[in-house]
């Protein structure tokens, strides 16, 4: 009596697989369940095994050809199927290519207005400054933030600005 993982062993597979298989088999040739665990006889390893076409019994009804013939077609449709598969796949893997190339050129576009933008209005804050330093004939001075200067706005509270209530 072996267990499902020493079947598994022997054969190469996993005990899940074995496990699948022996819940494919009809009942009459299942094998017994002691403890909740399978125990697998020799006849009952071999229904297993001719159910996973790696029996000897498997081996010796393929030499029949008419049964080439017939698995040779199925794995010819098969094999044409993952062609096909694998031909839509590359399709769509070039359109993924394609559209992330265009994003890519969009992206660099939209970086390089923006760094235009950016200049121009330098430029423009710039001019304006020389031109009301000149008319004033002071020198540009720089801008101090409105943090630093509190107004008579930041001296009232929060709910008298909230509702504009005066002092």
């Amino acid at each position: 009596m072996k267990t499902v993982k020493e079947v598994a062993d022997e054969l190469g597979v996993s005990r899940q697989y074995v496990q699948k298989i022996i819940s494919k088999l009809p009942a009459t040739k299942k094998p017994k369940k002691v403890q909740h665990s399978y125990q697998i006889d020799n006849q009952s390893e071999a229904y297993i095994k001719d159910f996973m076409g790696k029996g000897d019994n498997f081996d010796a009804t393929n030499d029949n050809p008419g049964s080439n013939f017939s698995s040779s077609i199925n794995s010819s449709k098969y094999e044409n199927a993952l062609l096909a598969q694998m031909d839509s796949l590359k399709g769509q893997i070039e359109q993924k290519d394609n559209q992330l190339e265009n994003m890519q050129k969009l992206l660099d576009q939209s970086q390089q207005l923006q760094l235009m933008a950016e200049n121009k209005i330098k430029q423009l804050e710039s001019k304006t400054t020389d031109e009301s330093s000149k008319k004033e004939g002071l020198q540009p001075t720089p801008k101090t933030s409105s943090v630093d200067q509190p107004t008579a706005e930041d001296e009232r509270g929060f709910w008298s600005r909230l509702f504009n209530r005066k002092k």
